[in-house]
């Protein structure tokens, strides 16, 4: 159902006067949806009391209002408590599936969206659903896959494009990803997995400017989005704005709690404000995630260096470096050890072979070492 404005405002009028009446307060809500004003369809379906209130749809339209606001847990339940009593469609399913991917249940997630493909047949959210799913474990090729059987049933699905798009961008495909992109964002300049494939593509490029606008965009409609906000944080690290980045990644990491790159994004951000302390908790963070990721030890080592326990930032460097030999934060952790011994050359020589690095966070090695540099010795960033 589409609906403009006006006509939402002249159904609500109905609704006021009959106020307890199910289907009007449904109509409401999805009328409200189509013009994205969720707080108005939970409004409508808050003011109905027993009997009306439990009405199988007005009861599946609570749960929807859950899901939109970030609630999972509630969304799930209700869902999964409207399956126990018999009320089962697509939607409830669609919908029950789509909490348990949120909450990261995703055994129980492709468990739901297979059983509603069996009963209810191969529709294309159902399709766009197990494609998000599987991306989430990994299995990219067999996202692209689903998305691409839900663009076959429905030409004109911008989301199906855009799950295809970061499906194969995680995947490797950049060129695919990025035809899938065009062909989303005609349909929808605010489709969201599009714009986090363009936006990256952007910020890897250093275009700041471009990644900026993008990421923008996918947070104007999901303020809560983990990869937006990483990717957000990442560009206001570039821009040297360096409060407002790691505000913006200390939400990405609430939002994406188990993604190691934000921890190390987060915590460089803090090294360039001095904030050593909150820099290691980050490092901590991401160690409880992986206890073998290279430059979360290189991490540790950087940290111990900056504050001077030279002996050491060296010993678990090579720690780090042993688990990976390019970990651009031990390898700099070691240069501040050569500095700080008097090896001048052997410094600038780590340094200089750390400048093509491209897989660390927020900020070329570079700029982040000059940056690091100034405050030590007392400058401004």
């Amino acid at each position: 159902m589409t609906a403009d404005i006006a006509s939402v405002a002249r159904l609500r009028g109905h609704f006021e006067r009959d106020p307890q009446n199910p289907d009007l307060a449904c109509a409401v809500a999805d009328a409200s949806w189509s013009i994205g004003d969720n707080a108005g369809a939970r409004s409508a379906l808050e003011s109905l009391s027993p009997p009306a209130a439990e009405v199988p749809g007005v009861r599946f339209r609570r749960a929807r209002c859950a899901l939109i606001d970030g609630d999972y847990a509630t969304a799930a339940g209700t869902c999964a408590a409207l399956l126990e009593d018999g009320v089962d469609s697509a939607a409830v399913r669609h919908d029950h599936a789509f909490a348990l991917l949120c909450l990261r249940r995703t055994d129980e997630a492709e468990s739901a969206v297979g059983t509603a493909i069996e009963l209810f047949g191969p529709s294309p959210e159902a399709l766009v659903l197990r494609a998000r799913i599987e991306s989430m474990r990994g299995g990219y090729a067999e996202a692209a896959a689903s998305a691409a059987e839900a663009v076959a049933l429905r030409p004109d699905d911008a989301s199906a494009y855009g799950v295809m798009a970061l499906a194969l961008f995680d995947g490797g495909d950049a060129d695919g990803a990025m035809r899938a992109v065009r062909a989303a964002l005609a349909l929808d300049a605010a489709q969201h997995e599009a714009l986090l494939v363009a936006s990256t593509v952007s910020l890897w490029r250093m275009d700041v400017d471009a990644a900026g606008e993008l990421f923008q965009r996918a947070l104007a409609r999901h303020p809560n989005s983990g990869r937006a906000l990483s990717g957000y944080g990442q560009v206001l690290m570039l821009r040297n704005a360096l409060p407002d980045a790691s505000a913006t990644l200390e939400h990405a990491v609430a939002a994406m709690p188990d993604h190691i790159g934000t921890w190390h994004a987060l915590a460089w951000a803090y090294l360039l404000q001095g904030r050593i302390d909150d820099a290691e908790l980050c490092y901590r963070g991401a160690y409880d995630i992986d206890r073998n990721f290279g430059d979360t030890h290189g991490g540790f080592a950087l940290v111990e260096a900056l504050r001077g326990r030279f002996e050491e930032a060296d010993h678990i460097a090579r720690r780090a470096l042993r688990l990976d030999p390019q970990a651009a934060t031990a390898r700099y952790a070691r240069a501040l050890v050569m500095e700080a011994r008097g090896d001048a050359a052997g410094a600038e020589a780590e340094l200089a072979a750390l400048l093509p690095a491209r897989d660390f966070p927020g900020v070329p090695i570079g700029t982040f070492a000059s940056r690091l540099k100034a405050r030590l010795v007392g400058g401004t960033d």
